[in-house]
């Protein structure tokens, strides 16, 4: 038998490279399998449970995918867009001026909170 990888659904070669990222690999097959369906690398340990010899080919050797390449690994996800430019209108600022308040103009000058209530109650009462 030559030294080649053992080709496995690219599902399951996703799960393989996952769990052999997680944990350290070891040839008890069923160790591994309860390891990976802890978490929850469902279709890896059903690989495992109905190809032992070939998990333990494979675990020296090494596994590559069958037919299409596996999705969703780290390097297919999209590089992150730069925010969009803010659109925003220069608005002029206003600078607000102080009021002129002159004495005996005719105009009541608040003298307080105090002076208000007076004032209210002098009105109504």
């Amino acid at each position: 038998m030559s030294r080649e990888k053992i080709k496995v659904p690219g599902k399951v070669y996703e799960e393989l490279e996952a769990l052999k990222r997680e944990i350290h690999f070891t040839l008890d097959h069923e160790d591994t399998i309860k390891k990976a369906e802890d978490r929850g690398y469902m279709a890896a340990a059903n690989w495992i449970r109905e190809n032992e010899r070939d998990y333990k080919i494979g675990f020296s050797w090494g596994y590559e995918p069958s037919g299409e390449e596996p999705r969703g690994m780290l390097q297919d996800i999209p590089d992150p867009k730069s925010p969009p430019t803010k659109r925003t209108i220069a608005k002029p600022m206003a600078t607000m001026e102080p009021r002129s308040q002159k004495k005996g103009s005719g105009s009541k000058s608040s003298g307080g909170f105090f002076a208000g209530i007076k004032n209210w109650l002098g009105k109504y009462f």
